[in-house]
Order: C-alpha cells, then sequence, then structure tokens
C-alpha cells in the first residue's frame, strides 16, 4: 500500500479593527476602505479568526509519497461540490 499526501486549503474567516476620526459619516466610509485595505495587506495576525466553521476550499494536490521523493498525482480538485471553490466560476457561499 501507498503513503499518500494531500494538501487542503480552505478559507476562514479572520475580523480585525481600528478606531478613526472623521468629520462625517462620508469621510469616515472613505477613511474605512483606506484601513481595510491596508487591514488585509498586513501580514500580522488579525485580532480574531473564526475556526468554528471552515468555509470553501479545494484539496491543492495530493502527491504519492516514495523513499527520497514525492510525486504528484492530481493538482486542484474539487471534493463537495457544496463547499468547493471553483477557480473558474462564481463563487457561492454554501451558508447561504
Amino acid at each position: 500500500m501507498s503513503e499518500y499526501l494531500i494538501k487542503v486549503g480552505f478559507w476562514l474567516h479572520a475580523y480585525d479593527s481600528v478606531t478613526i476620526e472623521a468629520e462625517d459619516d462620508e469621510q469616515a466610509i472613505s477613511k474605512g476602505k483606506a484601513c481595510a485595505t491596508t487591514l488585509m495587506q498586513s501580514r500580522a495576525f488579525p485580532e480574531t479568526i473564526d475556526t468554528d466553521e471552515r468555509r470553501r476550499g479545494i484539496i491543492a494536490y495530493i502527491d504519492r509519497v516514495a523513499p527520497g521523493r514525492r510525486h504528484c498525482v492530481v493538482e486542484d480538485i474539487t471534493f463537495d461540490s457544496d463547499r468547493i471553490l471553483d477557480p473558474d466560476g462564481p463563487q457561492s457561499d454554501p451558508s447561504a
């Protein structure tokens, strides 16, 4: 019997926050968008990560493990049509 390594990619919901000052609602929205961009580009850990429900994903690869090396069997495959991230089509939220 052969040994296989399966790598699964999945998405979690992460939340972060920042406090800003603004003259009015419109400016708060504008500053909020700029802050959101900065927070999403940050490599720092967010305040919270929701691990209760893992969301959409894909099997990144399945490799057959052999002494001294691995052999790629398949990459980017679906595993459950309700939870799959379709790289070629629209995204659907399975919890909706």
